[in-house]
C-alpha cells in the first residue's frame, strides 16, 4: 500500500486502494456531461508496429466518457495516415487524427510563421501544441488529457485517475500530473529523473538557497512523466517548448499561472512499462538521452534566469561539481534499494549515466550563457487567436476534411 502523507505544496493524491474502474468511470461519466473531456495522443507512425499502441487502441475503443480523442501523428506517409485512420473506426465517440506531414496541415504551419510566430519544429512538442490548437478551436472541451503512445502495459485507469481531479466539480484542481514507478526486467529505470533532474535541482538549491519554483518542482515524484491533464482556459494561455523541455516549461508556465493548491500529482500506475534509451558514451551529443538533458538543462536555467537567477561561469563550473556530488549520493540510495528489493543494481552503468549528463550539463550551459534565450517557447493560444481571428475555423475545417476523405 502506498503512503498518504500529504507534505508537499501540492497535493498528492496516492494509489492507497484498487478502486474498480467501472466504479471510477461511471463516477467521471456523470461528470463529463457538463465537463467535456478530450484526449490527445502524440504519437509517431512507428509506434502503431509496436506492441503498446494496438493495446491502447483497443483499451479507449469504449471509454464512455471521452468526448473526442486527437491524435497528433508524426512521421507518416499518407498510406501510413489512411492506415491509422483505418485502425480507429468504430469508437464510439469523436476521432480526429492530425497528420502533421500533410501538405495542408504546414501550409497552416507557414501561414503562422509568416505572421511572426515561432512554430518550433517538428516533433513531439510542436503536435502536442498544434492538436491543443484545435482543441480550443472546438470550445466544446472542459478538460484536456494527454499521455504517451507507448506504454506496454497500458490500462485505462490511468486516463481515469489523471482526469478526475479535473472533472470532478467537488475539487478545484486546474493541472494534474500523472507518476508512477519505473521498475521492470528487476532493474531501476527513470534514470534522467533519478540521476540528473533530482541531483541538479538538490545541486541548484544548496548554490541559490530555497526557492518557490525549487519548492514546487521537489513536489513532482516524477517531473518527466509524459501524462498530464489540464483545464481547457489555462491550456490557452501556456507556452509550450518544441523539444525535451517540453515537461519542465509546462510546469514552469503552470507554476505561473495556477497556485499551488490548484495542482495536483496523480499516481496512475503501481508500474509504468515503456521503451528505454540506451546510455551510449562517445555518441553524438544531440541526440538520446544528452539531448534530453542539453534540451531540459536550457529550458531550466532560462525559467531560473527569469525568476532572477544569474549564470555565470563560475557559478556553472560551481554547480556541474555539486551536481556530481549529489548524484553520486543518490546512486549509493538506489543500491540500497535496489539490493532490499533484489532488483539488480550494474553501479558502474550508473556512474557512467551521470558522466554522461555531466558532460551534457557542461554543453548546455555553454549553449546558455552564448544564447540565454535559446529555443523560443511557442505562443499560448489566446494570443494566436486573438491575432488570427479565423485560423481556429481553418484549423477545424483543414483537419476534419482530411479525417473524412
Amino acid at each position: 500500500m502506498s503512503d498518504f502523507i500529504q507534505d508537499r505544496k501540492i497535493t498528492n493524491l496516492q494509489m492507497i486502494n484498487q478502486r474498480a474502474l467501472f466504479d471510477i468511470e461511471s463516477e467521471i461519466e456523470v461528470f463529463s456531461y457538463d465537463r467535456k473531456i478530450t484526449l490527445l495522443l502524440p504519437s509517431l507512425y512507428s509506434e502503431f508496429d509496436g506492441d503498446a499502441m494496438p493495446k491502447i487502441i483497443r483499451s479507449l475503443e469504449n471509454i464512455p466518457y471521452v468526448h473526442r480523442l486527437v491524435l497528433s501523428l508524426d512521421q507518416a506517409s499518407k498510406a501510413e495516415f489512411e492506415a491509422v485512420k483505418a485502425m480507429f473506426r468504430g469508437f464510439n465517440y469523436d476521432v480526429q487524427i492530425i497528420w502533421q506531414d500533410s501538405p495542408r496541415i504546414k501550409a497552416l504551419y507557414e501561414h503562422l510563421e509568416k505572421n511572426q510566430f515561432y512554430i518550433g519544429y517538428q516533433g513531439k512538442g510542436r503536435g502536442v501544441w498544434f492538436a491543443i490548437g484545435y482543441i480550443l478551436a472546438k470550445k466544446d472541451t472542459k478538460v484536456i488529457a494527454l499521455h504517451d503512445c507507448d506504454i506496454v502495459n497500458y490500462d485505462r485507469i490511468l486516463l481515469a485517475r489523471l482526469v478526475y481531479p479535473l472533472v470532478n466539480p467537488s475539487l478545484a484542481y486546474e493541472f494534474s500530473k500523472g507518476y508512477y514507478s519505473r521498475v521492470s526486467d528487476c532493474q531501476l529505470y527513470g534514470r534522467v529523473t533519478r540521476l540528473y533532474l533530482t541531483p541538479i535541482l538538490q545541486a541548484l538549491k544548496k548554490i541559490f538557497g530555497s526557492r518557490d519554483f525549487f519548492e514546487f518542482l521537489e513536489s513532482f515524484r516524477y517531473i518527466l512523466s509524459g501524462e498530464f491533464a489540464i483545464r481547457s482556459d489555462m491550456a490557452a494561455k501556456v507556452r509550450i517548448a518544441p523539444d525535451w523541455g517540453l515537461e519542465i516549461t509546462t510546469l514552469g508556465e503552470v507554476y505561473s499561472l495556477a497556485t499551488p493548491a490548484r495542482v495536483c500529482q496523480v499516481e496512475l500506475l503501481s508500474n509504468y512499462e515503456h521503451k528505454h534509451q540506451e546510455i551510449k558514451k562517445g555518441h553524438n551529443p544531440e541526440s538520446g538521452l544528452s539531448k534530453m538533458v542539453m534540451d531540459i538543462t536550457r529550458a531550466l536555467f532560462r525559467i531560473l534566469s527569469q525568476d532572477g537567477i544569474v549564470f555565470t561561469p563560475a557559478v556553472v563550473r560551481t554547480l556541474k561539481v555539486t551536481y556530481i556530488n549529489f548524484a553520486r549520493v543518490n546512486i549509493e540510495k538506489y543500491d540500497a534499494l535496489a539490493k532490499l528489493n533484489g532488483l539488480r543494481f550494474d553501479r558502474h552503468e550508473e556512474i557512467s549515466a551521470v558522466e554522461l549528463f555531466s558532460a551534457a550539463l557542461s554543453l548546455a550551459s555553454e549553449h546558455f550563457l552564448e544564447d540565454p534565450i535559446g529555443t523560443p517557447l511557442m505562443p499560448g493560444w489566446h494570443r494566436v487567436m486573438s491575432a488570427e481571428a479565423d485560423f481556429g475555423s481553418r484549423m477545424i475545417e483543414t483537419i476534419e476534411a482530411e479525417n473524412e476523405r
